[in-house]
């Protein structure tokens, strides 16, 4: 979460959002909220939110990347779960240039 931050920072103004969707069991949840709260993006718990489309949510954390069109980009359940700052600007870096 610290790298999707920091490019977050560096690249809002591009358009770049971030939405981050806590999958945590009941009793734990009010952590999870205390750790979302170190990050400016926005959040959500799995109650709040409509998440059906992506399927069986069963490796978590998992980083979907979705375009402007709504053009799923990265999908969270395959490939390496790792997120870091090369995948971010491989990815995401053409997505803000693009119009």
């Amino acid at each position: 979460m610290p790298i999707i931050e920091a490019y977050l920072k560096k690249n809002k103004a591009k358009g770049f959002e971030v939405l981050a969707i806590a999958m945590d069991k009941p009793s734990e949840i009010e952590q999870a909220r205390k750790i979302i709260q170190n990050y400016s993006f926005l959040s959500a718990d799995k109650k709040q939110m409509n998440y059906s489309g992506y399927g069986r949510i069963w490796r978590i954390p998992s980083t979907f990347i979705i375009d402007r069109q709504g053009i799923l980009r990265k999908n969270g359940m395959t490939g390496d779960a790792q997120v870091d700052a090369k995948l971010l600007e491989e990815i995401v870096a053409p997505l803000l240039s693009a119009q």
